[in-house]
């Protein structure tokens, strides 16, 4: 095992943990988002149904009032969600190139590797080569010695 196989594993278990805080994030962005509608519907529920009423008018404008200040503050959550989503995104960002860094590094050595094992291997059979070849140069010249004689 390379000594990069635990630093690759130790990043790819970073980047999905940064992955699992994202979707979070996200879940919570898409909460307030959901919180922002929903009371856009009962606005408008609301206004169709007191639309008409002289009593109701005055806790109607209240009421809108009320819902208009909740959204206004749940666009600032809004926007500030948004706002940590991207920056996470960066980090996870940062940590996929990090550990894509340590797998081309290990593919890399691998690479070497081969070649090395490669490399060895051919000079073995260069040198049984050589071996072969010198002891067919030794036959042939005791033969050629047998046939003088």
């Amino acid at each position: 095992m390379s000594r990069l196989d635990g630093i690759i594993r130790l990043r790819k278990w970073e980047l999905d943990e940064q992955r699992r805080v994202l979707a979070v994030m996200q879940a919570e962005r898409d909460s307030i988002a959901g919180m922002i509608e929903q009371l856009d519907h009962e606005r408008a529920e609301q206004s169709r149904l007191y639309n008409g009423s002289e009593v109701s008018a005055l806790t109607l404008g209240a009421y809108l009032e009320g819902v208009r200040n909740k959204q206004a503050q749940l666009r600032r959550d809004l926007a500030k969600k948004d706002e940590e989503v991207e920056a996470h995104r960066d980090r996870v960002a940062d940590c996929f190139r990090e550990l894509k860094t340590y797998e081309i590094a290990r593919e890399m050595e691998l690479k070497r590797e081969k070649a090395k094992e490669a490399k060895e291997e051919q000079e073995a059979f260069d040198e049984l080569g050589i071996q072969n070849h010198a002891r067919q140069d030794a036959m042939a010249d005791s033969q050629h010695l047998k046939m003088r004689r």
